[in-house]
């Protein structure tokens, strides 16, 4: 069926001989114009695919984009009417696909480097080196403190102000690397990284006056200004409302509110003049204005007391300008050497790489530049006559130095841009969506501006209900983000008007929810919400159309609260895919895995110790730990285990062995099989984690060495990427996601729930250095020895920079998970008290009171049918959840070939009720290490009885539970009638029988004058007698076979023994076995 392209799509597709920006709202199928209009560029105007370059987000996107072209031209090819000479074209299309720039930004910065390295004198050996985080970690670590000698060398006693300007402690460096860090990752955002940090380091040079600040500086310091006084403004404002509505006759508190509004309006004007001392003047007169107390009027009281909270906060930080003056020459002899230490560490960085012949993933962006503009723009020139397009994806997540790389290539009017500034969601890797705002205000000819204001996802409600939300949020006075008429999108097919749900908001009402039950008085509000959600799923899924589980998504702001829903959806049965950290370090498998490599190396290190006895491994629990704890006295805990004989000494011991003979990866699969921890204990999450894991350790062992220390060591320092965790499941996996709205970016759902939030933090503004591209770099003003603290000015401006756009990000993430749904959209959120009723301005931002307030808040006065509140104050059943049957996620295991025997082994006809070996081209200890070991036991016990201490004195390192095992096989009544027999342990045999040499050995053979017993052992776990009796028919028939041959005239017995089960299994007739 052809797609019915709106007139703004058409545009989109066919503009050219322009720069084209296309403005595409959620929902508005901007990837498929993307993709028509290559294929018009391709197919109608014979643009070749290889003058083309395309760059997305992600590899991903690039990936779905190439799939997308390969089915347009085979559709093409297919056509009955298509004449030869076209359809060589297409085939031609099709060859230079694969080779195509339809890529990431840095792929295709690569591709530039790899064709042009010698015109900025790169060694080519650097090109085929791409370092991982490891290795970039231990180059900074190292980088960083080279850099610190070298300062400390060259002058010592500023150094040593430097340090005691971070930290107390001036042994402790940390502070300071965090810094360093931080200043070096911002400035490579820059075109020119070392300028960037030269100039920051300018800003606080001694000045006369406050106006004389750099420009951008300047002007956000005093729009800070005007907006905090602009707060005191708005509480006065809505009293003053109040006492025109509600109270007309109180005059004194009319005319005091007046009268303070009218002391407050020169203090904001002098902001906006850049006039400081007439600003601090006034607002200080203004705040002397007292307001009185009214009788009985909660709101107004209310307001008042947040009135005198804000002016007495702000007070406290409007310093005098001589002493704001006084920090920037006392903060610029801390910025001189900062910076000199910054730029030292890039040069010994940069000088590491060069001499580990590698680049990182920045180098791509700034050497790909560096080779554009090298040789008065060379290599520009020729890549401006190679492609006659640009198209680039997601231009609103670009950052300066891209959106520069995309200029260069460019012939000026050739460039095809999508993207949504209301989506841009990626501050924290340097996205700048003013770059978008800018360029859609470019009204040069060259320039064209598009939007698709149609959207073809989600249900006329939700459409409906974005629109009015968004329209209120996003057009804040003071805000850079605007809500246009364009952004009011409409649904572009007639079905999303029909079957429409309002968009819900759950108000779960903790107070009455608490009282009404006991056992929720202990319940955190996370855990309340995570249940609800849950019980709610349920409901739906039973009595909705939406049957299958993968129509449910809930979105999340954070990893931190997945917890809660994994144990509530535990609890309801409810199948579902949660990756429950955000950096693949720190899950949980990979948390108990790390603490056994500390251990392996410092037995003494009882938190890690701790650690992995509480965990799936041993499964101590908290009476056992205190145990340990409260007799160890001062002794490490592994001193206590080793006296009662526990068995993590003897896999301590054993593991340590592995390691050091066989290596990292042979000691990553014997933890896999330490009490099953792999197969029986880790969820499908876990196993692929493990997995990745093992990988990243084959990749140390092959680039470093087999050292344990040294890939702790490499951990360690890499601990805190974001790096998501691998994923076990696909698309078509039934179960729920939960995932953050970064990772639900681009994808739709049936059915959304939206963990609302009541809070929204701000990280940056909490360190000690904080930086901005715009503004520089943000430190304190810091008096030695006192350690009398204060902001600079700068500092002031690059929070209120940083708070406002973080601020506004939320909104952004707010929409981004909100035009996420198809048919039903709802949102979740405990609340203490009354709902939120306030309207929504700057100070309701900047209170940061999270998506709750701000929703219900904008939302209040709202009668629309798309729009519905409902309190939840009953308590719901969750006990019946408790007993339904939860599913479980299969997933595919690899499996091994056996080569055919050239002579006939017994043991080879095996099979096994294990999973094969995980990783089957590796030296990897396979599950029947176990058995091997009982069957070891059996040969070298005597006959009689045996005991504990006998079996740990034969085989030290056996755990406790096979020891019992074997006990409980010592007192089955058959095998103490074996023992009263002759017994040959481990028989070895071989028999020609016909053609067929079999050979092999038998477990156990008990014989006397009448008859002989065979017993075959076997420790396959969870496996019953008749699975068992199945496995291994065709083996004993076999052994049967050469018994006969061997021993003609005595009556003959076999059994398998199972450990798991505890029983012995008769393998009798011999007919039913060479049967089956």
């Amino acid at each position: 069926m052809a797609i019915q392209w709106s007139e703004e799509q058409l545009k989109a597709i066919h503009t050219t001989d322009h720069n084209i920006l296309v403005s595409a709202s959620a929902g508005a199928g901007k990837t498929t114009v993307l993709v028509a209009r290559l294929m018009k560029r391709m197919l109608e105007d014979h643009i070749s695919i290889d003058r083309i370059v395309a760059m997305t987000f992600t590899e991903a996107a690039a990936s779905e984009m190439k799939k997308r072209l390969l089915q347009s031209l085979n559709d093409k090819l297919q056509e009955p009417d298509l004449d030869e000479e076209e359809a060589q074209y297409c085939r031609q299309q099709l060859i230079l696909l694969q080779s195509a720039h339809i890529s990431t930004i840095h792929s295709f910065c690569l591709s530039i480097i790899q064709a042009d390295y010698a015109l900025i004198g790169l060694n080519p050996a650097r090109i085929q080196r791409i370092f991982d985080d490891a290795a970039v970690a231990q180059m900074k670590e190292q980088a960083f403190t080279q850099a610190c000698r070298k300062q400390m060398a060259q002058d010592p006693a500023q150094f040593t102000t430097l340090l005691q300007t971070f930290s107390s402690r001036s042994e402790d460096v940390s502070e300071l690397k965090k810094a360093v860090l931080t200043i070096a990752a911002k400035a490579s955002g820059s075109q020119d990284p070392q300028a960037w940090i030269r100039t920051a380091a300018e800003a606080y040079a001694p000045i006369a006056r406050l106006d004389q600040l750099p420009s951008p500086a300047k002007e956000a310091f005093f729009e800070s200004c005007a907006v905090e006084a602009g707060r005191l403004e708005d509480c006065a404002v809505q009293m003053q409302r109040i006492l025109f509505d509600a109270y007309p006759d109180k005059e004194k508190q009319a005319n005091e509110v007046l009268l303070f509004l009218g002391k407050l309006a020169p203090a904001i004007q002098a902001a906006k003049n850049y006039d400081y001392r007439e600003y601090r003047r006034a607002l200080f007169g203004a705040i002397q204005t007292k307001i009185s107390t009214l009788k009985d009027a909660l709101d107004f009281n209310a307001l008042r007391k947040q009135l005198n909270a804000l002016a007495k906060d702000l007070v406290s930080r409007t310093y005098t300008e001589e002493t704001l003056l006084s920090d920037l020459t006392l903060t610029y002899a801390i910025m001189k050497p900062l910076t000199a230490l910054t730029l030292d560490y890039l040069a010994l960085y940069a000088q590491l790489k060069e001499a580990q012949e590698g680049i990182d993933f920045d180098d791509m962006e700034h050497f790909a530049y560096q080779i554009l503009t090298a040789e008065n723009n060379l290599a520009a020139k020729r890549y401006q006559e190679r492609f006659d397009e640009i198209m680039v994806d997601e231009f609103q997540d670009s950052n300066d130095l891209q959106n520069a790389i995309i200029n260069l290539i460019s012939r000026g009017a050739n460039v095809f841009r999508v993207g949504d500034v209301k989506q841009s969601i990626y501050r924290f890797r340097g996205g700048k969506p003013q770059i978008m705002r800018n360029l859609m205000n470019d009204a040069r000819p060259e320039n064209c501006f598009i939007h698709l204001s149609s959207n073809y996802r989600s249900k006329q409600m939700i459409v409906d209900f974005n629109n009015d939300l968004f329209l209120r949020l996003m057009n804040i006075p003071g805000c850079s983000d605007q809500y246009t008429d364009h952004d009011c999108v409409k649904t572009g097919a007639p079905a999303q008007k029909q079957d429409n749900y309002p968009v819900e908001f759950h108000a779960l009402m903790t107070k009455t929810l608490k009282d009404q039950d006991e056992g929720a008085e202990n319940l955190a509000a996370n855990q309340i919400k995570a249940q609800y959600i849950a019980q709610q799923i349920l409901t739906m899924h039973e009595t909705t159309d939406f049957r299958q589980w993968k129509d449910y998504v809930v979105l999340v702001r954070s990893h931190a609260v997945k917890s809660h829903l994994k144990q509530a959806f535990d609890q309801a049965g409810i199948p579902y895919y949660i990756d429950a950290k955000a950096g693949f370090y720190q899950s949980e498998a990979m948390q108990i895995l790390l603490s056994w490599f500390r251990i392996l190396i410092n037995p003494a290190d009882n938190l890690s110790l701790t650690a992995v006895l509480s965990s799936d491994f041993y499964q101590a629990d908290d009476e056992e730990l205190a145990r340990l704890a409260m007799k160890r006295e001062r002794r490490p805990i592994f001193d206590i285990l080793k006296e009662e004989h526990h068995p993590l000494v003897a896999d301590r011991q054993r593991l340590n062995d592995i390691a050091q003979k066989l290596g990292l990866c042979a000691l990553l699969d014997a933890l896999f099989q330490i009490h099953h921890f792999y197969e029986e204990h880790c969820t499908a999450q876990q196993r692929t984690n493990c997995d990745l894991l093992r990988q990243k350790a084959e990749q140390y062992s092959a680039e470093h060495s087999d050292s344990l220390t040294g890939f702790l060591a490499m951990i360690d320092q890499v601990s805190e990427e974001k790096t998501s965790e691998a994923i076990p499941v696909g698309n078509e996996d039934d179960v729920v996601k939960v995932m953050t709205i970064h990772q639900s970016k681009g994808l739709q759902f049936p059915v959304v729930f939206y963990w609302a939030s009541s809070r929204i933090d701000i990280m940056d503004k909490k360190e000690t250095c904080i930086a901005d591209a715009d503004l520089g770099i943000g430190l304190p003003a810091l008096e030695l020895p006192w350690r009398f603290k204060r902001p600079t000015v700068i500092r002031q401006a690059i929070e209120y920079k940083i708070t406002l756009e973080e601020l506004e990000e939320n909104i952004r993430i707010l929409y981004v998970a909100l035009t996420r749904a198809q048919n039903q959209m709802i949102l979740v959120d405990t609340i203490k008290g009354e709902l939120p009723h306030k309207p929504v301005t700057m100070n309701t931002l900047l209170e940061r009171k999270g998506t709750t307030d701000l929703i219900l808040s904008a939302m209040c006065e709202s009668n629309s049918s798309f729009w519905k509140v409902r309190t939840i104050e009953d308590r719901w059943e969750v006990q019946q959840l408790q007993h339904r049957r939860k599913a479980v996620i299969s997933l595919p295991r690899y499996t091994e070939e056996k080569p055919l025997p050239v002579t006939l082994t017994p043991s080879e006809t095996e099979q096994t009720a294990y999973i094969p070996a995980l990783f089957p081209k590796s030296k990897a200890v396979r599950p029947a290490q176990r058995g091997i070991q009982l069957h070891e036991a059996v040969e070298r016990l005597p006959e009689g009885d045996w005991t504990e201490s006998q079996i740990r004195g034969l085989l030290p390192e056996i755990r406790r539970s096979d020891i019992l095992l074997l006990l409980q096989l010592n007192k089955q009544p058959l095998f103490q009638h074996c023992q009263t027999m002759s017994v040959e342990k481990e028989f070895s045999f071989a028999v020609l029988s016909g053609n067929e040499l079999i050979q092999g050995q038998m477990d156990y053979v008990a014989q006397d004058e009448n008859e002989v017993i065979l017993i075959d052992f076997k420790s396959d776990r969870h496996a019953q007698a008749d699975q068992l009796k199945t496995l291994y028919a065709r083996q004993i028939s076999i052994y049967l076979r050469c018994l006969r041959e061997m021993i003609p005239d005595k009556r003959i017995r076999a059994y398998l023994y199972s450990f798991d089960l505890d029983q012995f299994i008769e393998m009798t007739p011999e007919a039913e076995l060479a049967a089956a």
